[in-house]
């Protein structure tokens, strides 16, 4: 990938980045120790964060703004899974959108497509940071940010 940075280490440096935002803001914050590596027998998401004993689990995504972004099937099923056994308190897709920084997005806010991934239609619509801090914190309810 001549002239831009390939798209592992592009994965690797926003979950490094986010995990670190979090961490500023009071969160406890772990990388999955296999986080983009094909070779492990279960899934593992990307970070999870704990603040005030809730449990927030990520898939973390990177994408240009305007563009749908798309999810595998697999994955999308395999994090609910896992968030459903840490009993999260939310399970979100994290997305570092080019130009405009991260945005959040509920796992149940996910497209179906015809071939049966699922998709982010506008990722760049997704909750702030500081809307996720409110919402962990108590200050104010997810479904308030819902459409």
């Amino acid at each position: 990938m001549a002239g831009g940075v390939k798209p592992r280490r592009r994965g690797t440096r926003a979950e490094n980045e986010l995990a670190s935002l979090l961490w500023d803001l009071g969160y406890a914050v772990m990388r999955g120790p296999a986080s983009g590596s094909g070779v492990r027998r279960r899934f593992q998401p990307d970070l999870i964060a704990i603040k005030n004993g809730k449990i927030i689990v990520f898939e973390v995504k990177y994408a240009n703004k305007e563009k749908p972004l798309y999810i595998e099937s697999s994955r999308a099923l395999a994090l609910t899974d896992f968030s459903s056994r840490a009993g999260a308190f939310l399970t979100l897709i994290a997305v570092k959108v080019k130009g405009l920084g991260w945005r959040f997005h509920a796992i149940d806010s996910l497209v179906p497509t015809r071939g049966g991934n699922f998709k982010i239609e506008r990722p760049e619509r997704g909750l702030k940071l500081r809307d996720l801090d409110n919402i962990v914190r108590g200050t104010r309810k997810i479904t308030e940010f819902m459409e």
